[in-house]
């Protein structure tokens, strides 16, 4: 039996939870943010030609890292979880 809190385990667990969570916030904030850019076709946020290749930039920079950086991350905090077990 381990003698390791429950509270211990519990970290790896929580740690990906809130990676998920903050990048689906993100995704949502960027989303929101966007709409409100293209309806009032304010110029503070940097632009990429038109404003759909603006939009379709930044989607696929979240985009991509909800791709690639979650399932590292997920890996990354797998390992350490069944380390620490």
């Amino acid at each position: 039996m381990s003698v390791r809190t429950p509270a211990g385990r519990i970290r790896y667990p929580l740690a990906l939870l809130a990676v998920v969570v903050g990048v689906l916030l993100l995704e949502s904030l960027l989303e929101v943010t966007l709409n409100r850019y293209v309806e009032t076709g304010s110029m503070w946020l940097p632009t990429i030609g038109t404003f759909g290749e603006t939009v379709s930039a930044y989607l696929l920079a979240v985009n991509l890292l909800s791709t690639f950086a979650i399932p590292a991350v997920a890996f990354y905090l797998g390992v350490r979880y069944a380390r620490s077990v």
